[in-house]
């Protein structure tokens, strides 16, 4: 026998062996509705039930303005390199941007509080009295820090 004759045979028994429906074994495969149907729901949900008993608290979310300075933050608030390097890694920041906003003539500033309204603050830079002024709260943001007690005459009751 030549070698082209051994190749064609060959070639002709494998390509039978994958059109043939396979026999051997056939009979072992489980039937699906034998599959546990718990296995399809997602491993976990977003959304979780409130507990019984306990109505979930609305959270404020709307924007408001809590000082008017007209002159700007000149005199009133000082820029701070340190907690502006921290915004721009995450680390210093408010909670929702702009929930509190400052209003001047240049810009709209974010507020957050040293006693915590809106404010993250992991590393606990904060210090008492003082309001906390962001803008660009991303790669560029910015802090300045003013004396809660100077920038009463300029807060906006509400």
């Amino acid at each position: 026998m030549t070698r082209r004759p051994v190749a064609a045979l060959l070639s002709g028994l494998l390509l039978a062996a994958f059109l043939l429906p396979p026999t051997a074994g056939a009979q072992e495969m489980l039937p699906t509705d034998r599959t546990d149907p718990g296995h399809l729901r997602p491993p976990f949900s977003a959304y979780e039930a409130p507990q019984p008993g306990r109505e979930p608290r609305p959270r404020r979310t709307e924007s408001r303005r809590v000082y008017a300075l007209p002159q700007g933050l000149k005199g009133l608030a000082t820029f701070d390199r340190t907690l502006s390097h921290l915004c721009q890694r995450g680390a210093f920041l408010q909670e929702i941007d702009g929930l509190y906003w400052a209003a001047t003539p240049e810009f709209r500033y974010g507020v957050a509080f040293s006693g915590g309204a809106n404010l993250v603050d992991p590393q606990n830079r904060r210090q008492p009295g003082k309001v906390y002024f962001f803008r660009n709260q991303d790669s560029r943001c910015s802090v300045w820090v003013g004396d809660q007690a100077k920038l009463m005459p300029h807060h906006i009751g509400g």
